[in-house]
């Protein structure tokens, strides 16, 4: 029987990082690498036009379409490469999102004793290197007197790291720290680092391309389940064409996306024991009027970041009252989670200083939870999302 109807589970989305804004960057058939494992949605945001010519009747003219603004959704499971020092493959999508990405491909310590250290910081000795903020964002193993892993917020110039958290006891020279194999992703403002990317969406028979695509993320995180990044972004359309998928889209083995589960999970230096945490990068971008474009415009631009989010921990006498007068005051707090344990399937994301910006009390199963809004702090510096 012959089926000409399009079933959308047949289908499949492969993007490539641009060397010219604008320009297909796949060229026709996608490689193996281009491919990503995700949703994908389109809406075209047509650019509509009143009709005011008069029709004689109570009817009006129908509007009149002018130049197409795609929006392209992509939704993701938190889900790593596999391999440590390599990319995920929806790293290439955080680039276009105003991310600079940083590989580091070998292990900085062996690991190593600590010069010093207190409940939150600790002095890192060679091979650490003393330049400021090399390492903020990255994880950190601790061993030998604890075992521990855990992330930087802050790294100083006298090689002084401040950790995501407040441990039980201080730090010591008996205290082990390596930074392992990671990929990081982290803000920039540079337009010659963050970048835009070809979007090809495959629908059984059918492609649509897309270039200069640019846009926003955001990341959840369900206790016992899984975490999802969605990237919100905006682009040019190029073309849509009646062609089959390229064989060899689905070949790829992908790793099982870690559960959010004997992780890590902090804020204000303590314990959060929160169902969800929900953090929106917060890019805006804008179209460049360009009658001279196909659509009538040039690839999106970054105008604004405004990162955001929100956070459900439960209500506990130990920390509940740090982090009201936080809130009350205005005092930024560390944020940090940590999800997996297999190398190159595991990852922190880390927030230097959340400010709280909203605090409801209220129950879930019985229990109190204080229901969080925050604002991140820092320029170029206020998320980071590390795969190591």
């Amino acid at each position: 029987m012959s089926i000409d109807v399009v079933r959308m589970r047949f289908a499949a989305v492969a993007a490539k990082v641009e060397t010219t804004p604008g320009t297909d960057a796949i060229a026709g058939t996608p490689a193996t690498s281009d491919w990503i494992a995700a949703d994908c949605e389109v809406e075209f945001d047509p650019v509509t036009v009143e009709n005011p010519e008069l029709t004689g009747t109570l009817d009006k003219a129908p509007a009149i379409v002018g130049g197409l603004r795609p929006r392209i959704r992509l939704r993701v499971p938190l889900r790593g490469s596999g391999t440590a020092g390599t990319a995920p493959e929806w790293g290439k999508l955080l680039r276009c999102c105003t991310y600079q990405e940083t590989i580091t491909a070998t292990a900085v310590g062996a690991p190593t004793a600590a010069a010093a250290g207190t409940t939150n910081t600790l002095t890192l000795a060679t091979p650490f290197a003393a330049t400021a903020q090399l390492y903020r964002g990255m994880p950190l193993l601790l061993t030998g007197d604890r075992t521990l892993t855990t992330g930087i917020t802050d790294y100083t110039a006298g090689r002084v790291a401040t950790l995501g958290e407040t441990m039980a006891t201080a730090g010591s020279v008996s205290t082990l720290a390596q930074i392992p194999i990671n990929v990081l992703y982290g803000p920039t403002s540079d337009e010659a680092v963050y970048k835009t990317a070809t979007i090809y969406f495959f629908a059984d028979g059918l492609r649509w391309r897309f270039t200069g695509a640019v846009g926003n993320w955001s990341l959840e995180l369900s206790t016992g389940g899984i975490g999802f990044l969605v990237f919100d972004l905006r682009a040019q359309f190029l073309d849509k064409t009646a062609i089959a998928i390229p064989t060899g889209w689905n070949t790829a083995i992908r790793p099982t996306p870690p559960r959010f589960v004997g992780g890590r999970c902090q804020l204000n230096g303590g314990l959060a024991r929160a169902r969800r945490l929900m953090i929106d990068a917060g890019v805006s971008v804008i179209l460049p009027d360009n009658p001279e474009a196909a659509e009538g415009y040039d690839p999106a631009i970054p105008a604004e970041r405004d990162s955001r989010g929100s956070i459900d921990p439960l209500m506990s006498t130990t920390t509940s009252v740090a982090i009201f007068n936080a809130f009350r005051l205005g005092t930024p707090m560390p944020l940090m989670a940590v999800v997996g344990s297999a190398a190159g399937n595991r990852f922190i994301v880390m927030a230097p200083a959340a400010k709280a910006t909203g605090l409801r009390p209220g129950a879930r199963d019985g229990l109190g939870q204080m229901d969080i809004g925050f604002q991140l702090d820092g320029a170029d510096s206020d998320l980071f999302l590390a795969q190591f």
